[in-house]
């Protein structure tokens, strides 16, 4: 990536934290989506589903915790030390994700949103 920012270790944290928030968020709409359509389904398939929602559940807990930590860490961080963020943000493969961490991070936007390049399919 061309001109990427060096930013601190705090504001690294930070931003690392807010993207972990936006998984979580994403994880309760999965859930609600899905506790949406339950009653309208047999009753076989909502027993399955049920344990899909639990293990939404516990994704969203899960995310949740790593967010308050990363976030914790973030503040306690002095930015006394810049954070080598190129390599890591060229391993993300998603480009809206990627797009997201540089600009909060001080880079310039590469204008990939949600909707084009935001990542491959994968269908299985």
């Amino acid at each position: 990536m061309e001109q990427t920012p060096n930013p601190g270790y705090g504001a690294v944290l930070e931003t690392l934290a807010g993207e972990i928030e936006l998984a979580g968020a994403r994880c309760i709409l999965l859930d609600s989506l899905i506790g949406g359509v339950m009653p309208d389904l047999p009753e076989a398939a909502r027993e399955k589903l049920q344990a899909s929602l639990q293990a939404i559940d516990l994704l969203s807990q899960h995310l949740a915790g790593l967010s308050a930590f990363a976030r914790r860490l973030g503040m306690e961080t002095e930015d006394l030390f810049e954070a080598p963020v190129a390599l890591a943000l060229q391993d993300v493969t998603l480009g809206a994700l990627a797009d997201r961490l540089l600009t909060a991070l001080g880079g310039e936007s590469q204008g990939v949103e949600e909707r084009d390049q935001a990542g491959d399919l994968d269908l299985f």
